[in-house]
C-alpha cells in the first residue's frame, strides 16, 4: 500500500459524470484507496449524493435537492451532461454507495454538504447508513461546517473527521485538537510542509484536494501528506508506483 492514499474526487470524476456509480466503479478500477462524495438531504429525507444544492450543474433537472423528494430526484439524469453514454445515470442515495464498496478496500470520504443549507439531522441520517452497512472503520465524515464536526465528535465520538477550509488557517494543527478531529482536509495550496509536519507532530492527518497538477501531487508526496484527493486517481497512481520503485 502507498505511503499516500490516492482519494478519488467525486469518484473517478474525469472519466464519468462526478458522484455518480458510473465514478465510483471507475475509481475502483483504478485502484484508487478512498473515494470522496458528497451528500445532501432530500424534502423526505432521504440522504442523495450530489455535490450541488441545486441540480442544474450536474443533472437535467432544475431545482433544489432540498424541495425534491427522492422519487423526483431520480427521474432526472445526472450523467447526459457529461457524455450520452452516461444518460441512463441516476442520483444515488448514500446506501447505494455504500453497497458497491462493501466488497472492496476502499475507504470512504463523506463532505456532509450543509454549510449553505443547513438540513437539521443530515449527520445523523449518514451515520444511520454509515453503522447499517457496518462501515464505520472504513469512513471519514468532513464538512466546511466545523459545527456539524463537533456535532458529530460529540454523538459518535470514535467516528474519524476531517476540517475542510479553502484558506489558510494559522496553526490548524491546534484548530483541529480544539475541533476534536483527526484530519484537516485543506485546499491544496494550504498544505504546506510546516503545516503536514506539525500536523504530525500532534497526530492529525493532512489531506489536501483537489490535486490534477502533476508538479503538486509530486510537492505533496515529497512534504509527506497523508492522502492527495484527485479527479485523476490513474495519474496519481502512475506517480505513486514510480516512487515506490525508486526506492525499490
Amino acid at each position: 500500500m502507498n505511503v499516500v492514499q490516492n482519494v478519488a474526487h467525486r469518484g473517478f470524476s474525469a472519466k464519468a459524470p462526478e458522484n455518480t456509480l458510473a465514478a465510483f466503479e471507475w475509481a475502483i478500477k483504478a485502484k484508487a484507496d478512498g473515494i470522496e462524495l458528497d451528500v445532501h438531504l432530500t424534502l423526505d429525507g432521504e440522504v442523495v449524493v450530489i455535490h450541488d444544492e441545486t441540480l442544474e450543474r450536474t443533472t437535467n433537472g432544475k431545482g433544489w435537492i432540498k424541495d425534491l423528494t427522492l422519487t423526483e430526484l431520480k427521474q432526472v439524469s445526472s450523467g447526459k451532461w457529461f457524455a450520452d453514454e452516461f444518460q441512463a445515470e441516476r442520483i444515488p442515495v448514500l446506501s447505494e454507495v455504500l453497497e458497491l464498496i462493501s466488497g472492496s478496500d476502499l475507504w470512504l470520504n463523506i463532505e456532509l454538504k450543509n454549510h449553505i443549507v443547513m438540513y437539521p439531522g443530515l449527520e445523523e441520517a449518514v451515520i444511520r447508513e454509515v453503522e447499517r452497512f457496518g462501515m464505520e472503520n472504513r469512513v471519514v465524515l468532513s464538512s466546511f461546517n466545523h459545527y456539524s464536526l463537533v456535532h458529530i465528535q460529540r454523538y459518535r465520538p470514535k467516528l474519524s473527521l476531517g476540517a475542510l477550509y479553502d484558506g489558510h488557517l494559522y496553526q490548524p494543527w491546534l484548530y483541529a485538537k480544539a475541533l476534536g478531529v483527526s484530519a484537516i482536509h485543506p485546499f491544496y495550496t494550504a498544505a504546506t510542509e510546516e503545516v503536514v509536519t506539525h500536523c504530525h507532530q500532534h497526530g492529525i492527518l493532512v489531506r489536501p484536494y483537489t490535486v490534477d497538477q502533476i508538479e503538486e501531487m509530486k510537492r505533496l508526496m515529497e512534504i509527506k501528506v497523508d492522502a492527495i484527493i484527485t479527479n485523476v486517481p490513474d495519474q496519481l497512481n502512475q506517480l505513486l508506483d514510480r516512487a515506490v520503485m525508486d526506492v525499490g
